[in-house]
């Protein structure tokens, strides 16, 4: 969540059931976000023991899917109701595939055609099949993205955000699904032939067993694997550690007593993945203040934009050109250098690769090239070197990070720490006081397998939904999928 928070502070490993306010105490906005996130994590946590990794309220089962046909052409339905992912709450007044609240398939004209779109409106529809499938996650909404959140009667000032939900109802083709698995499959055992760790060997081998079993369910009775396509978003979760390394030091492999955070404000920082894949091909950006300069690209193009408001800019620094279509869609945006700012417009050094749209943004990010080190397009490039013991790539101020060799960087994995002026900060180290190599914060993204839709046995176009379930009130006999 890109906003302008002081810290992120909740880890339900504390096992916290409750932030009690004591009278005569300084309040920050931590303390008011973590009673939120515990009360949200029980909640979710509930929901998840009693319905399962998915599943329908019997009471308003939501995201069943249907075919209607109007002069040959294809309309897939949602189903209006509820769906609980993982413990979240999806919640569908009824949508077409093609115009869902927040996602609508690729057309062909800006990006790649969504193959089920175009099976929909084709007259001549081969024997493909597709699997459909619910993806769910959550994201931080300011005034820039709904603009009724601000309260106008202030005359500026911003006020609280909010996070919001996000579905998508999506479609794989199956012959892309199997080619996916097999792949990976492929690659797995490419890297279980040369790993040196026996219980590393172990856990690969485990993985390639299980992913086998499934591809072989997949291709003999797809109907009764409906769950086994999910493997295709699994992947070996990156890790990211973080350090203050001290001034001075010789030897960049050694942390002295003196290392310490040297900038001169507390911040909260961000580091996000840009470009995905793995080291050596994925770059990443950060900022001092989670990311949370950002204004509405109003109009103009060229080197020249103007913008809602251009505090926080200055010449030099980087900046994203995105909007809504690439958040909804984990995709990053166009990074430029700013020449400078006059006005209300930012003046880039270079023309903009993009044209100003209705949900236009410029955000900051505070990377710089520096001394042995070439920024790619804007962004830092993760280094495989990066991964060794001795290498770290300095941010600022004593700030440094080290990505894995291995995992799968994916754009909008992120990580955050707080820092402060007393030196101090909140990664966590192991016994020995070395930083401890973490998981993406965030995002936490969820799947949830709906069925199938393509051509039935008799030649005719059709919906199976065997994953999808539906939970009645407990006492009144369980579940059954429908």
């Amino acid at each position: 969540m890109k906003g302008d928070f002081s810290r992120l502070t909740f880890d339900p490993r504390n096992r916290f059931s409750q932030v009690l306010q004591q009278q005569g105490r300084v309040m920050l906005d931590a303390d008011v976000n973590e009673q939120g996130a515990i009360l949200l994590h029980q909640l979710r946590t509930m929901a998840l023991d009693l319905f399962g990794s998915y599943a329908a309220p019997a009471m308003a089962p939501g995201f069943g899917l249907s075919l209607a046909s109007a002069d040959g052409v294809l309309a897939l339905r949602i189903g209006a109701g509820r769906y609980y992912v993982h413990g979240v709450l999806c919640e569908n007044e009824g949508c077409d595939y093609l115009d869902q609240p927040h996602f609508t398939p690729g057309d062909g004209t800006n990006d790649e055609e969504d193959p089920l779109r175009h099976w929909l409106a084709s007259t001549d529809r081969d024997g493909a099949r597709f699997w459909i499938y619910l993806k769910v996650w959550e994201r931080h909404v300011t005034p820039l993205e709904m603009p009724h959140l601000h309260e106008v009667a202030l005359a500026g000032p911003d006020t609280c955000s909010r996070s919001q939900v996000v579905w998508q109802v999506r479609a794989l083709d199956m012959a892309a699904v199997e080619a996916s698995l097999a792949a990976r499959l492929e690659a797995l055992g490419n890297v279980r032939a040369q790993a040196g760790d026996a219980v590393e060997a172990v856990r690969l081998q485990a993985w390639i067993d299980a992913l086998q079993s499934d591809l072989s369910r997949l291709r003999a009775t797809p109907g009764q694997a409906c769950a086994a396509p999910l493997r295709v978003f699994d992947r070996d979760a990156p890790k990211m550690a973080l350090r203050l390394a001290p001034p001075g030091l010789d030897d960049p492999g050694v942390i002295g007593p003196s290392a310490g955070y040297r900038g001169l404000g507390n911040h909260l920082y961000r580091i996000e993945i840009h470009r995905p894949g793995r080291a050596g091909a994925a770059t990443f950006k950060w900022s001092r203040d989670n990311g949370s300069v950002v204004t509405r690209w109003l109009s103009g193009g060229g080197r020249r934009l103007r913008v809602a408001r251009t505090e926080g800019f200055a010449a030099g620094q980087w900046v994203e050109l995105s909007d809504e279509v690439d958040d909804l869609c984990f995709r990053p945006g166009s990074f430029c250098q700013l020449a400078g700012v006059e006005g209300d417009e930012l003046v880039l050094a270079s023309d903009a690769p993009r044209a100003v749209g209705a949900t236009s943004k410029v955000r900051r990010w505070d990377q710089q090239a520096r001394t042995g080190r070439v920024l790619s397009g804007g962004a830092v490039p993760l280094d495989a070197a990066s991964g060794s013991a001795a290498d770290w790539i300095d941010l600022e101020d004593g700030v440094q990070v080290r990505f894995d060799l291995d995992g799968e960087y994916r754009t909008g994995d992120y990580w955050h720490v707080a820092m402060r002026t007393t030196g101090e900060t909140c990664w966590e180290r192991d016994a020995d006081g070395e930083p401890l190599a973490r998981a993406p914060h965030g995002p936490r993204v969820h799947y949830a397998p709906l069925g199938f839709v393509g051509m039935d046995d008799a030649g005719n176009p059709g919906v199976d939904m065997p994953c999808r379930r539906v939970v009645g009130p407990i006492g009144t006999g369980g579940d059954q999928p429908v």
